[in-house]
């Protein structure tokens, strides 16, 4: 687990992601839309001036879950005999813990405050065999919740965080 100090938790109307198609744009994986809830992406209700109107908001507390599956082709989530030939990386998460919160009561003003957590992403990554007929994993990682979203937009990998 990532042992840096508790961050603030904080809501921003700045996405980490831009969904076009579906899929976050310029991401190395081919993150579907449908992960929204993961990435504490939430379409939240707010009130100007007594006018109620939604808006997304990102948050913290990212939660990839065990069993989850990611390509890095967006074919590999319609067709899968074309996705397979297209697919030069997919994750596989094994086991996790999702980001959470902590309360945390200032003694001398004695005022509340949230901090982060942050929880765990143990996965694998398949590579295809020769022919395109199959994955095959082939390396194991564990990060953080959030270097594991880095991992996501990113394709950066630390040999750190490498396990077999």
């Amino acid at each position: 687990m990532d042992t840096s100090p508790l961050k603030k938790a904080e809501r921003s109307r700045n996405l980490i992601a831009n969904f076009i198609e579906g899929f976050a744009d310029g991401w190395y994986m081919a993150l579907q839309d449908s992960f929204k809830v993961e990435l504490d992406i939430k379409l939240t209700e707010r009130k100007k001036d007594k006018i109620s109107y939604y808006e997304w908001i990102q948050g913290p507390y990212y939660c990839f879950s065990e069993g989850q599956l990611i390509y890095d082709a967006r074919e590999a989530y319609t067709h899968w005999q074309n996705g397979l030939k297209k697919i030069n990386l997919a994750c596989q998460i094994v086991a996790a813990k999702p980001n959470i919160p902590i309360k945390i009561v200032n003694e001398v003003t004695d005022k509340t405050e949230y901090r982060v957590l942050d929880g765990y992403v143990k996965f694998l990554l398949f590579k295809p065999d020769e022919g395109h007929t199959r994955l095959v994993p082939y390396v194991g990682y564990n990060f953080s919740q959030n270097d594991f979203v880095n991992f996501l937009k990113t394709g950066e990998l630390e040999e750190k965080n490498y396990h077999e």
